[in-house]
């Protein structure tokens, strides 16, 4: 039997995207699907729409999430599957994070958990941000008070980089020596993590976009959260607070 599937074209801020849901899952044809305020997958599209800041998208691209809806219609499981860039992924995230219940997918009158992955395709690219407010941070509400600068970064328009003493290769060193790899056979893959470098050097604001599961994403926020200091940034020869990403690549032990 095929899957359910559902696709919508939209336009927004001279963007072509393409956004659509998918069932992970191969489902009987007794299953009632999981509605959505009301409706099915194009409600679920108007709300992502509505919630979406499309400014973070900074390049065409495709950008796909995954999540389960479990039986009491809640949002669980949430993950980035593709990554297209740092912001949209982060955005992605926090939007299906405050997704409002489900009512759940039934067979047989009794609810089930069903699997969701959700792409988005852009098609034009967009001009790159080179500041990101960070409304959640109430130092950064404050900063007409003070007049200091405690706006966030994006790497890709500072001066100045953040950089680990020593560079990247003796972070990595780091990360080898401290990240405990699950007892998993034949484990691989790569964990994406965001952070913000702050003005002392400092971590904060860790966050895992995709990991291969078996608490690979949580230990790689460990290892972080006890990371030496770094060397901040500078914008116009002051400190910075700058949101910085890579990969942790995950090998099998030989």
């Amino acid at each position: 039997m095929k899957k359910f599937l559902f696709y919508i074209l939209l336009f927004f801020c001279q963007m072509n995207y393409a956004q659509g849901g998918e069932y992970e899952d191969v489902y009987p044809s007794d299953v009632i699907s999981p509605v959505f305020n009301g409706g099915g997958m194009q409600k679920f599209n108007e709300f992502m729409d509505k919630e979406f800041d499309y400014s973070k998208v900074t390049k065409p691209g495709k950008l796909e999430a995954a999540f389960t809806i479990d039986e009491e219609g809640n949002l669980k499981n949430i993950r980035v599957t593709q990554v297209l860039d740092t912001e949209s992924a982060i955005e992605i995230i926090r939007v299906l994070k405050k997704c409002p219940k489900w009512e759940p997918a039934k067979r047989n009158g009794k609810p089930f958990v069903v699997k969701i992955r959700y792409p988005m395709v852009f098609k034009q690219k967009q001009k790159p941000l080179n500041v990101v407010p960070n409304t959640n941070d109430t130092s950064s509400q404050n900063t007409n008070l003070s007049g200091e600068d405690n706006s966030i970064y994006n790497t890709a328009g500072i001066e100045i980089k953040p950089d680990f003493p020593g560079g990247l290769k003796e972070f990595y060193t780091y990360i080898g020596k401290n990240f405990k790899v699950p007892d998993v056979k034949d484990l691989k893959g790569k964990v994406f993590i965001t952070f913000v470098v702050e003005k002392d050097g400092s971590l904060t604001d860790i966050k895992i976009l995709r990991d291969i599961g078996y608490g690979t994403g949580e230990e790689a926020v460990r290892v972080l959260k006890n990371c030496p200091k770094w060397i901040p940034g500078e914008q116009s020869g002051k400190k910075v607070r700058v949101l910085y990403s890579l990969p942790i690549s995950i090998q099998p032990s030989k």
